[in-house]
C-alpha cells in the first residue's frame, strides 16, 4: 500500500475570488483616500484659496445671466455650500475624518484578505463612521446630505457584499491567530 506524501498537509482554506476582488477594490479606494486626505491636510490652506477662487469666478458669472433661471439658482446654492467648507481648518477636519475612514476600511480590508471576520467588523465600523461624522462635524446641509448618501451608499452595497462572504472567513479567536 503505497502512500500520500501529501496526505497530513494542513489544507489552507482558499479565499472566495470576489472576496478578492472586493479586497483590491478596497485597497485602492483607501489607499486613495489615505493619500488624498494627508495631501488636502498638507495643503488646505493653497486649496482653500483655490476653492474660494473658483467660487468668486461662478459666482460672478452667475449674475451676468439670468437671475431668474432655476439652473443658476441650484448651481449657486451648491456652490455658495460648498464655499462654507473651504477654510483651511474645515478642510483639515475633513481629511482627518477621511484618513480615518480609509484607515479603518484598509484595515478591515487586510483582516478579510486574511479571511479574518474581524475585518468585516473593522470595514463596517468604517463605513459607519464616514457616513455619521459629516453630520457630527459640519451640520446637516446640502453637502454633508451629499457626501454622506454617496459614502454611504458605496459603503453599504460594498458591507452588503463583504457579508456574502462572511461564511468563509474564520474568527479569530477560533483559530488561535489574529
Amino acid at each position: 500500500m503505497s502512500q500520500d506524501p501529501f496526505e497530513n498537509e494542513i489544507r489552507v482554506k482558499q479565499r472566495p475570488t470576489f472576496l478578492t476582488v472586493l479586497c483590491i477594490l478596497t485597497f485602492i479606494g483607501s489607499g486613495y483616500g489615505i493619500i488624498n486626505s494627508v495631501f488636502t491636510y498638507v495643503k488646505a490652506d493653497s486649496l482653500s484659496a483655490m476653492i474660494t477662487d473658483v467660487n468668486k469666478e461662478i459666482n460672478d458669472d452667475l449674475k451676468k445671466k439670468d437671475k431668474t433661471s432655476e439652473e443658476a439658482g441650484f448651481v449657486g446654492n451648491v456652490f455658495n455650500s460648498m464655499s462654507r467648507f473651504s477654510s483651511p481648518e474645515i478642510l483639515r477636519k475633513s481629511a482627518v475624518m477621511t484618513l480615518v475612514v480609509s484607515i479603518f476600511c484598509l484595515i478591515g480590508a487586510l483582516l478579510m484578505w486574511r479571511l479574518r471576520k474581524t475585518g468585516f467588523y473593522l470595514y463596517t465600523l468604517g463605513t459607519i463612521i464616514g457616513v455619521v461624522a459629516p453630520f457630527y462635524l459640519f451640520g446637516n446641509n446640502f453637502m454633508t446630505n451629499f457626501s454622506a448618501g454617496m459614502q454611504g451608499f458605496i459603503g453599504v452595497l460594498f458591507v452588503i457584499f463583504y457579508a456574502m462572504n462572511l461564511k468563509s472567513m474564520n474568527n479569530a479567536y477560533n483559530t488561535g491567530e489574529l
